[in-house]
């Protein structure tokens, strides 16, 4: 069951557990003031197939695959700052 995330204009932010098909909540349970659902950066998920990096080595790695998927990860958020405008100056 997914979790979603609400603000309240009173209490502030709380997490409500809630099926995919029921309705946002209009109304905080705790005081009754009146929420906003929020847009959450999502659960945890397990991605699977060789196409993308992780900084988490298996039990069989070599020393020299271990490097290259560091650098990979390290190049890969450098690019990312670098498309977001943060370039370090």
């Amino acid at each position: 069951m997914p979790t979603y995330e609400y603000l309240c204009g009173k209490c502030g932010e709380f997490e409500k557990d809630q099926r995919i098909t029921d309705s946002a909540l209009s109304k905080c349970p705790h005081c009754g003031g009146k929420v906003t659902k929020q847009v959450g950066g999502g659960g945890g998920f397990i991605r699977k197939g060789g196409n993308w990096v992780s900084k988490m080595s298996s039990p069989g790695d070599s020393s020299k695959k271990i490097t290259d998927r560091m650098m990979k990860q390290t190049v890969g958020e450098v690019a990312e700052d670098i498309a977001r405008g943060s370039k370090g100056h």
